[in-house]
């Protein structure tokens, strides 16, 4: 059976599901047909779709990989966040290949608070005041009902990027590490492409075609958005539930899901932050890009600019 060897693992809303559609797409490469496994992210439990009880299930996941596959991998963007997705990772293969595209933390955090929204994970729509509502939820006060964990409700931590990288480089090599910036997918999409595939050793396909990958959306219907996206309880019990049916009938379920939450969406056009806010959440953000930036040894000072 092939393994998976790489992981693109985060951030969100920074160019994962783009990168990770073209991937699933070059005849070399097998990715899991479910995104967001989050099995290595044992912390973070209630956002994995598939309740894996053994490294054994996890692995099912990938059994249709063929010989002709050179690269296996995989997609969950929160493992950047995981206090021990890395490290689970690491002692899985000490020798995969971890993959992370990264933005503006501001505009992370705007993009990221409004998939939130949409997955009802958030029940504040001023981000303004969901920013400020971080210290009483740390304490466990005003969770929304559909959270899957508090700790992504840290629009603050979150977008402190360099914390979450100094982790990694002290669990990887760095030559097992490439971060590329959603800049560099938005201007190059082909580049990024490409050097993605020379960092798992696969042979370029010629793709020439990189269609935008979810953009700016939101629910078509709130009555259906609250039916696939339900109380955290009514979630936990109904994975338990499918679970009993074993890790092959939770991927259909997931796989049917995730089309069916899809038709329920519509794209939309992205609304300009207020500059007040963003000026605040620079600042905050500010000491962190600059160690990110001497981290990784690329210019952030656009990002810097605002």
């Amino acid at each position: 059976m092939r393994r998976p060897n790489f992981f693109i693992s985060g951030a969100p809303r920074c160019g994962t599901t783009a990168l990770y559609t073209y991937l699933s797409e070059h005849p070399r490469i097998f990715m899991s047909m479910v995104k967001e496994l989050n099995y290595f992210a044992s912390d973070f439990q209630n956002v994995q779709k598939i309740a894996f009880k053994s490294q054994a299930d996890y692995l099912k996941v990938f059994e249709k990989a063929r010989p002709e596959h050179l690269a296996v991998g995989e997609a969950s963007p929160f493992y950047l966040f995981s206090r021990v997705a890395f490290q689970n990772m690491r002692d899985y293969d000490p020798n995969a290949r971890v993959i992370l595209t990264l933005r503006n933390p501001v505009d992370f955090i705007e993009s990221y608070h409004r998939l939130n929204l949409s997955l009802l994970r958030e029940d504040q729509p001023d981000l303004a005041k969901a920013w400020d509502l971080q210290e009483l939820r740390r304490k466990g006060e005003h969770i929304p009902k559909s959270a899957r964990q508090t700790e992504l409700l840290m629009y603050g931590d979150m977008g402190q990027f360099s914390q979450y990288i100094e982790k990694l480089f002290a669990i990887f090599p760095r030559k097992q590490i490439k971060i590329f910036l959603f800049d560099d997918l938005k201007s190059d999409s082909r580049a990024v492409y490409e050097q993605t595939l020379a960092f798992i050793d696969v042979p370029s396909d010629g793709r020439m075609e990189f269609p935008q990958i979810n953009a700016n959306f939101e629910n078509r219907s709130a009555l259906l958005a609250q039916l696939f996206h339900p109380p955290q309880p009514v979630y936990r019990a109904f994975v338990k539930l499918i679970s009993m049916f074993g890790t092959g009938f939770m991927e259909k379920v997931s796989i049917f899901y995730n089309r069916m939450e899809r038709l329920n969406t519509t794209h939309t056009t992205r609304t300009r932050l207020n500059p007040v806010l963003r000026a605040r959440m620079l600042e905050h953000f500010r000491p962190d890009i600059k160690n990110l930036a001497r981290l990784i040894e690329r210019d952030l000072s656009a990002w810097l600019a605002g």
